[in-house]
């Protein structure tokens, strides 16, 4: 009897992970988000193989299935992809719109439709670190974010000890000698069908917590935090970023609030999008800290999620605005070393990369320092804290210091 039970349970197991016939490539130019309640559904275990796990899917809800059927055929889409997004309590169909039909005027036609829970366009968020050709002094340049954040003092008094940091970006080098040990996890999300990017997500937890006093590469600002890495990017053809979508980082915004983190680090920017924006309040409710990178030039189309008031947004000190003029939301904003970074890239190799991802990485780091040691202090201290330990240095550039941070909360450490 047992060997047909386990043969049965494979097989229902299976059914629960069928991808549409139709699955592809999302296109941000005609696809469109729409959730359907999904009230009810069982979830179901995959498995798993550390460090990377295969999720447990839950499935679909009758009511929930029979109008997406509906809806797909009444008005001719074709369904790319789906998942179920169980923090929401409602399930997501990637659908792409019909060649030549306006996809904003078939949004508006959606939102009216009574059978549907939430309907948007899919958007497309962009990772931010570039190449720099050459230095006059590369020591220097490898050095600039520990001697900046000060962590050499820091890390007498913490090193992020058990402190959780999800990582939200590209696929990473885990076999790199710098990273070897450190991901402790690795969700894959991204779109089997588009290419692999592993270099910005290799750098940006190189930044973070690469391994210390290993005699190799770089030292990490948290060398001893646990790090979980939500690969929800992939490399574009088109550029030398990584990209990801509204879809992909929805399904990985909704895993990791199974088991929320004590840090959330978005190394990317993008458009506004509803639906992340309700997943990222789950997050907030969930009291983790979250972190996004700033670009350096601000508009609709790039600022989320660290235009939102629960989201530290980190933007590159060398290239902070000067003067003591500019916009509310660039006084409100943390700065940290963003150029001329050493960092890990693939095949156990090191190379200078900039931009604001990298800042964002460094201020998750200083984070955890901080919440190894006070670990209940809430989001609005954690960022007065970054406020206040900002200061110019010799070059004008502003900074966080994360030694400063620590004296801030407990004013018997010592930076000296």
């Amino acid at each position: 009897m047992k060997p047909h039970f386990v043969m049965l349970a494979f097989i229902f197991s299976s059914l629960l992970l069928v991808e549409p016939a139709t699955a592809q490539r999302n296109d941000t130019e005609r696809d469109i988000l729409v959730t359907f309640d999904n009230q009810g559904a069982r979830a179901q275990s995959t498995g798993m193989s550390a460090p990377y796990r295969h999720r447990k899917r839950y499935s679909i809800a009758a009511e929930a299935r029979r109008s997406a059927d509906e809806v797909r055929d009444e008005y001719a889409l074709l369904e790319v992809d789906r998942w179920p997004i169980r923090s929401l309590s409602v399930y997501c169909f990637v659908y792409r719109v019909p060649s030549g039909e306006d996809r904003e005027a078939l949004i508006d036609r959606l939102k009216s439709d009574t059978r549907i829970e939430s309907v948007q366009a899919l958007h497309e968020f962009e990772t931010g670190t570039n190449a720099n050709a050459s230095y006059d002094d590369t020591y220097a340049n490898l050095q600039v974010g520990l001697s900046i954040l000060d962590i050499s003092a820091a890390h007498r008094i913490s090193r992020g000890q058990g402190v959780r940091i999800a990582i939200i970006d590209s696929d990473a080098d885990s076999k790199h000698e710098d990273l070897q040990g450190r991901l402790s996890k690795i969700e894959v999300f991204a779109n089997s069908k588009s290419g692999t990017d592993a270099e910005h997500g290799t750098a940006v937890a190189s930044v973070i917590g690469a391994n210390a006093n290993n005699a190799k590469g770089i030292v990490g600002i948290a060398p001893q935090a646990r790090l979980e890495l939500f690969v929800s990017c992939w490399s574009d053809d088109a550029t030398d970023n990584a990209i990801c979508d509204s879809f992909t980082l929805a399904k990985a915004l909704d895993t990791l609030l199974e088991e929320p983190p004590d840090i959330l680090n978005m190394s990317l920017t993008g458009p506004f999008d509803p639906l992340l924006k309700r997943l990222l309040d789950e997050v907030q409710d969930a009291g983790v800290v979250m972190v996004a990178a700033r670009p350096t030039v601000v508009s609709s189309s790039n600022h989320f999620p660290a235009s939102l008031e629960a989201v530290i947004s980190v933007g590159t000190s060398e290239r902070r605005p000067q003067g003591s003029g500019g916009s509310s939301q660039q006084s409100q904003d943390i700065y940290a070393p963003g150029q001329h970074i050493m960092v890990a890239v693939p095949n156990n190799s090191y190379d200078f990369r900039s931009g604001s991802s990298l800042a964002a990485a460094h201020v998750s780091g200083a984070v955890a320092l901080l919440l190894a040691v006070s670990p209940d202090l809430s989001y609005s201290t954690v960022l007065a804290f970054l406020r206040e330990s900002q200061y110019a240095g010799p070059s004008g550039a502003v900074s966080i210091n994360a030694c400063i941070v620590l004296q801030l909360a407990d004013p018997a450490r010592s930076c000296l």
